[in-house]
């Protein structure tokens, strides 16, 4: 994975959105709402301002789902060669798994 000179913070995600899903995993929201996957590229430190506390954040290199509404984008998104990254909270993230 090629390193971006990119920092997020607090319990905020950069991922590099994946074309489709991973060959071995494939998460179906009851709702219809599409189910996007992205690999981890850089996280915040895991401070919740709003707890008080530090959470447990997926590791760098790490696969996640993210349940996408039909009406809005879920975070942040822009494109660097070619590919589509975006700063999600780690509220939208429905499951991690490593890379293998």
């Amino acid at each position: 994975m090629t390193q971006i000179p990119i920092q997020v913070y607090g319990i905020n995600l950069l991922i590099k959105l994946m074309p489709e899903a991973p060959a071995d995993i494939r998460v179906h929201c009851p709702k219809g709402s599409p189910i996007l996957y992205g690999q981890v590229v850089t996280k915040g430190d895991g401070f919740d301002e709003g707890a008080n506390a530090f959470r447990e954040m997926p590791g760098v290199s790490t696969i996640v789902a993210f349940e996408e509404g039909a009406e809005e984008v879920e975070g942040h998104y822009f494109r660097i060669a070619g590919e589509e990254y975006r700063v999600i909270r780690l509220d939208s993230v429905i499951l991690s798994f490593p890379l293998e």
